[in-house]
Order: structure tokens, then sequence, then C-alpha cells
């Protein structure tokens, strides 16, 4: 049973950073210990460095790992931004990854993004980005993760964070393998190798030597009469190979070289005849003590499935079934459960013991195969319960952040309006007592004026009074001067003796002005905001069922070339299943429906810009 070669690299994609070299990772943490001892290090350069060895340690003793990021976190929390919390949360995204516990994974990077909010360091928010991205390429959504890889590639360039920038060009160049756009895949393993050779890092040259080869390898795999281009890949794997066998006491990543050693064994085994079986058992065996080393299981089981491909290509079934079982021991061991892979190498065991004609061992087998498989898709239905649930909560948890922020948002700007309220009342009262000081000034004058006005009249009737007396005075005394002349002119002898004396004369006069202000009146305005929610809804999927028509339809489209596993594929596409479902239902690797795919799409001609999906669905209507 020879095992899917995707899976392999697929897996070693996963591990990048995961697993280490006994040897090689104690230099690397005695290293980093030695800088966290000295005193004057800053609190930055302490939290980067407790974030590297949580990474480093957490294989051997993930206590100590998470201990080791939550010390960052407490570090974190006495800086100024949030630059070390971000960090920090990030590197416990892969901490819970690897403890499986999806919904911290989630909390945790809800709470990186939210410090990372509050910092403008371009390689802090660049990691955030990119262990974001990371957690969408665990979860199968590669759109999402494609975008934040992007994202992240452009924030981290200009920092000298190698380490990640040329990881993230990897994990771009896989999305685009197994002949999906051969021409992106070839961009970003040429600008994973560029940024590899920056960083002066052995790990990281390894593994774009990796990236670097898979590109010809799957360009190979699309046209196979193109020998050279298999040629160019298995240079380069073996360029890795020696790279890792010279620089072992500097490589601290072991799980790159397990995956080219595997690779260049199935080409071998694949596309060279039986005579270059020596090549391939020799990579076999190098890829097997690695992945022994370092309990890469994915690995071990594909080499005993190698092995077992050579003893079935000699008719030796009792050896074929040897090298399998070999590979179960392996497994059950692990730490982590394969339930699915299992369930693949119990198939093939069933298929070694018919063809051997023992048909009690093929279906106790067989039994074993179905078990486990119930055992995956129960797994697998769980951990997608757990995804929707960690999504869900992650989804509100945002919403809820949203949601504080508009009402901070509003407070603030409710705050402010108050506040400008209570200014422009003081200051309207200002003006009020202000107004109230000038009438009263005002009034007072007034008063003042009337009573002048007043005292003025009062002397004008007095000078009138005192007019009217004088004139009295003066008729009276005419009167007697009338008469005395008289007497004078009636006796001619009088004498005048005595003179009238003049009368005074009192007058005074007085004119008062008068002059009056006014204040002017103030107005006041009030205003309100309103705010909104937000709402989301989930759609449904229908499906449908196939007739025995449409199979023959479809052999007579590929000239009967279909085989009747062609033919299930065929039939779950047509009932709409997604790669992931078909994977379960059919007992493989959900990475293996792609190069299926590819394979019936070939069969039916199809060109490079036709849609397999829609072929089918035309099929399956009779047009």
């Amino acid at each position: 049973m020879q095992l899917p070669l995707k899976s392999i690299f697929i897996t070693a994609v996963f591990c990048i950073g995961l697993l280490t070299d006994i040897a090689a990772q104690k230099i690397y943490t005695d290293s980093l210990n030695n800088l966290l001892r000295q005193h004057s290090l800053p609190q930055t350069e302490r939290v980067n460095i407790l974030c590297k060895l949580a990474r480093a340690n957490f294989e051997t003793n993930l206590p100590l790992s998470f201990k080791l990021a939550n010390e960052a976190l407490e570090i974190g929390a006495g800086m100024k931004d949030g630059r070390g919390k971000a960090m920090a949360f990030a590197t416990l995204v892969h901490l819970y990854i690897w403890k499986k516990d999806l919904k911290r994974a989630y909390e945790s990077r809800d709470s990186a993004r939210y410090y990372a909010k509050k910092t403008k360091d371009r390689a802090t928010l660049g990691f955030v980005w990119y262990r974001d991205g990371w957690l969408d390429l665990i979860n199968d959504e590669n759109d999402k993760a494609i975008t934040k890889f992007l994202k992240s590639i452009d924030l981290l360039k200009g920092q000298k964070a190698y380490e990640y920038e040329s990881t993230a060009y990897h994990y771009l160049a896989s999305f685009y393998g197994y002949g999906n756009d051969p021409t992106k895949q070839q961009k970003y393993a040429a600008l994973c190798m560029q940024t590899a050779l920056k960083s002066q890092q052995v790990d990281l040259l390894n593994n774009a030597y990796f990236t670097v080869g898979q590109t010809y390898f799957d360009r190979f795999k699309l046209d196979t009469n193109k020998r050279a281009l298999l040629d160019s890949a298995l240079l380069i794997y073996k360029k890795a190979l020696r790279l890792s066998e010279q620089q072992s006491g500097r490589l601290l990543i072991r799980s790159n070289t397990a995956a080219i050693a595997l690779n260049t064994a199935n080409s071998y085994f694949q596309y060279f005849p039986n005579a270059y079986r020596d090549s391939a058992e020799k990579y076999t065996d190098i890829a097997i003590g690695i992945a022994t080393k370092t309990n890469l299981q994915e690995v071990l089981v594909n080499c005993y499935g190698l092995k077992s491909e050579y003893a079935l290509r000699d008719g030796n079934y009792d050896e074929a079934e040897k090298m399998l079982l070999t590979g179960l021991n392996a497994v059950a061991g692990g730490v982590v459960k394969m339930p699915l892979t299992q369930a693949r190498m119990f198939l093939g065991l069933s298929h070694i013991a018919e063809k051997r004609g023992d048909q009690k061992a093929a279906l106790n087998y067989l039994k074993q195969n179905i078990a486990f498989n119930k055992e995956a898709f129960n797994e697998d239905k769980i951990n997608s319960i757990l995804k929707v649930e960690a999504q869900y909560q992650s989804e509100k948890k945002e919403q809820e952040i949203a949601y504080l922020q508009q009402e901070a948002a509003f407070t603030k700007k409710r705050n402010i309006f108050y506040i400008v309220l209570a200014l422009t009342g003081i200051i309207a009262l200002l003006f009020l007592l202000r107004s109230y000081n000038y009438k009263l000034k005002a009034s007072v004058r007034k008063q003042e004026l009337v009573d002048k006005e007043k005292n003025a009249a009062e002397l004008r009737a007095q000078l009138k009074e005192a007019e009217a007396v004088q004139l009295q005075t003066e008729q009276v005394l005419l009167r007697e001067r009338q008469e005395r002349l008289q007497k004078e002119v009636l006796a001619g002898n009088l004498q005048v003796e005595e003179k009238n004396e003049l009368l005074e004369l009192l007058s005074g006069k007085v004119n008062p002005d008068s002059h009056l202000t006014l204040d002017e009146q103030i107005k006041r305005i009030i205003t309100q905001q309103k705010r909104r929610d937000k709402d989301f809804e989930e759609h449904k999927t229908e499906f449908f069922e196939t007739n025995p028509a449409f199979f023959e339809r479809l052999q007579q489209k590929a000239s009967h070339t279909l085989t009747r596993l062609d033919l299930k594929y065929c039939s779950y596409i047509l009932m709409g299943l997604s790669n992931k479902e078909i994977s379960t239902r059919l007992g493989i690797e959900p990475k293996s429906i792609r190069m299926a795919r590819y394979r019936i799409k070939q069969k039916f001609n199809l060109g490079k810009e036709e849609n397999l999906d829609h072929f089918i669905l035309i099929q399956g209507k009779g047009t």
C-alpha cells in the first residue's frame, strides 16, 4: 500500500518550527537562556526570547512552554504599548493548537489582534498576522490564510524578521502547488529562497530547498514526459539532504529533511525502474531514522507503506504485511492519534490478505478499517463542532469588542458634549449676571436723573413764585410814587425828601443731559447621536442523488478509462460534497482529493481553465 506523498508535504509544512533534534535544540535554548540572564536586556527583547523558548520547548515540555509564554505576558503587561502581549498571545495560538484546544487558540488569536492594535511595531504586527494565517491554514481555510500571509509579508518587509517572512512565502508556494498555479508557486518559492539566503539560517535554507524542489516535482507530475523537471527536483532534494548532513550541528528543524528523503525515495519508486530500488531504500531509511527520533508519525507510516509496496512487487505478501504492521505499531505508540491513517493501513492489510487468499484475515483487517474510519469520522465531527463553536465565539467576541469600542466612542463624545454644555451654561450665567449688573446700574442712574428733574422742577416753581411777588411789589411801589407825584403837583411847594430804593433781581437756570445702554441675549443648541447593530445569518446546502445513466455518460466522455473509485469521486462531486467530506467517506486524507480531481480532469481531456465540478453537473443533468 503506497500512501500519498502529498499528505507528507503538508505534514512537513505543518511541522515547520515544531520538531527539533535534541542536541541542536539544547544549543539553541542555552543560547537564549544566556541572553535572558543579561540584566540590561530590554523588555521587548526579553519578551521575544521567552516566546522563542516557548516554541522551542513545546514538544518535549509543553507545560514549560506555557509557563514561558505566560511569563512573557506578565512582562508585556508592564509595557506601554501592546507589543509584548501581542507577541505572547500569538505564541499561545501555536501552543494551544498543539494541545488540541481549538477554543483557547481562537481566544488567544483574538487577544493578539486586540493588543496588536495598540502598537505600531511592524515586526510584531507581522508576526500576529502570520500566526493568524497559520491558524486558518490548520483549519483548512486557505483563502483566508493566503490573505493574512500576504498582509504579514507586507508588514515584515524591512524588519529583518526572515524566519516568519521566509516561512510565509513557503506556505504561499504550497497553496499553489500540485498544479493549481505553477507560476505563482515558482514566484513564492523563489522569494522563500531569497529571504532564506538573507537570514543565513540553515533551517530556513533547508526549508527553501524543499520548497523550490517541490515546484519542479509538481510541474513534472503535470507532464511526466518532462524528465528534466524530475531530475531538477531530485538534484535540489539531494542538495538539501547534503546541507542537513553537513550542518547537522546547526540544524534545528529535522522534519523537512525527513519529508525530503521520503519524497526522493517515492520518486525512485514511482518513476524509475526496479534497478533503482537500492536508492529508494537508502532514502527511505534516512527518513525513518529522522522520523523515529522526532516522532514524525506520518512520515513513518509512508516509509513503511513504501517498503510494503516493494514487497508486493516481489510477490512477498508476508513481508508486505509485516511492513504495514510495523508502521501501525509506530502510529499506535504515538502521542497524536491518527485514526484515518490507521484505517488506510488496515485497508491495505485487507487487500494483502485477500491477494494471499486469507479471507478470514482480510475480513478482520477490514473490520479494523471500518472501526478506525468510524473513529476518524467521530473525531472529525467533534473537531468540526469545536471549530464552529470556536469561530462563533471568536466572531461573537469580535462583535462585542466592536460594540464596546462604539459605546466607548459614544460615551467619549457624550462626555465631551456634557463638558461643552456645562461650559456654555457657565458662560451664559456669567453673561446673565453681567447683564443684571448693567441693568441695576442703569436703574440707579435712571432714578438719579428722575430725582434731578424733580428738584429742577421745584426750583423753577419757586422762581416763578418769586417773580410774581416781585411784580406785585413793583406795582405797589409805582402806585405809591404816582400818588406822591400827584401830591407834589397839587401842593406845588412840596420837596422830594427821600429816594426810592432799587429792587433786587434773582435768577438761576439748570440744563441736565441723560444716556441709556442695553445688553445682548444668548442662544443654546443641543444635538444627539444614534447607534446601530449588525446581524448575520447562516446558509444551508441541499443534496441530491445520482442515477445509473450518469455513470454511463461519464464513461463515454472518458473513453471508458474511469475506475470505480473515479466514478465514486464523480458521484460525490455531483452530490456537492466538499473535499473534506469526500475524504471522510473514502477514508483518505483531504489533501489527496486534489490529485484525484486532477487525474479525472485529464481523463475527460478538460482544459486548464475548464471547471470539473461544472462539467460533472452538466453530465448529471443529461445534457
